[in-house]
């Protein structure tokens, strides 16, 4: 039997050979493992609000580098709003960015990177999304983008933690009334300094009192100190504690002066008895509607 001779078929296999050959006789590569350049630690606090490359000027958009982390600036004062108060509900958040979507999308995004966690509420016909701070999110807060000295009282200090359920809508209630107050305080030209919630003045408090304690010092005496350095009011043999406080000042320019609010944001709940020492106190009093709105009552 004659069989046919395909020259096409004997030269495929043969060049088949030859790249056998020529891949086991290739030379091996080192691969390039120049490390990156890492990224700066020195990190001015100063929130990027440049130029995007194409020219045009948006609100907040302008990325800079936090550590390991590229963020927005209205993504950094997400971060920093939400860390202050505690608790913030997202709908609230909407004023810090330039649009509904681009909130979402960016409470998402760092939702993803384990810097803000948002719970959700049911608390009867309402439903409250709020952002709470993580802890990986208050420490970028502190050695990144608003680094302070340990133990230095004038820093803003921030908070994190999960959302207090029984507390949720009065919580969220106290950042609306103090964003109205914070309003009023630039209308006037004022510049916020720092703000304290009640949980962080009711700690320096007790360490304070502690502290005069163990000096020996009458329990009623260390109180009453500790009153007079924070600037607040006994009630009853007790300390009596804000919401929150705003601490502001006016530049030089326009005359130097400086001053803080005491906020209190009060329910249908509260009795005539609390709210009329609350006002003695001086606190600022905001009511809050069933549906979480709060109003402002009478001047300060």
């Amino acid at each position: 039997m004659r069989m046919r001779f395909d020259a096409r078929e004997q030269g495929r296999e043969a060049a088949a050979v030859d790249m056998h050959r020529e891949r086991t006789e290739r030379p091996p590569v080192t691969p390039d493992r120049t490390p990156r350049d890492p990224v700066p630690r020195e990190i001015r606090r100063e929130v990027l609000r440049g130029t995007v490359p194409n020219g045009r000027r948006r609100r907040g958009r302008a990325m800079a580098q936090w550590g390991r982390f590229r963020l927005a600036a209205d993504s950094v004062e997400a971060l920093r709003t939400t860390g202050i108060f505690g608790t913030v509900e997202l709908s609230d958040m909407t004023d810090l960015f330039e649009s509904v979507g681009r909130a979402k999308r960016s409470v998402q995004e760092l939702e993803r990177d384990n810097l803000l966690r948002v719970e959700r509420f049911q608390r009867g016909r309402r439903r409250i999304e709020a952002v709470t701070l993580t802890s990986p999110g208050r420490r970028l807060l502190e050695r990144c983008i608003d680094p302070r000295e340990k133990g230095n009282e004038e820093a803003q200090a921030y908070l994190s933690g999960c959302a207090r359920s029984a507390q949720v809508l009065h919580d969220t209630a106290v950042y609306r009334a103090a964003r109205c107050e914070m309003r009023r305080i630039s209308a006037k030209g004022g510049v916020i300094r720092r703000i304290r919630t009640e949980r962080q003045l009711r700690r320096i408090a007790l360490c304070r009192v502690d502290a005069a304690k163990r000096k020996g010092e009458e329990c009623c005496k260390a109180r009453a100190a500790a009153a007079a350095e924070l600037r607040l009011t006994v009630t009853g043999g007790k300390l009596s504690f804000p919401d929150v406080r705003i601490e502001w000042e006016r530049p030089a320019a326009r005359g130097s002066e400086s001053d803080f609010v005491d906020i209190e944001v009060t329910t249908a709940d509260y009795r005539e008895r609390s709210l009329s020492a609350k006002s003695a106190a001086g606190y600022q009093i905001y009511a809050m509607a069933a549906d979480g709105r709060v109003s402002r009552k009478g001047q300060q």
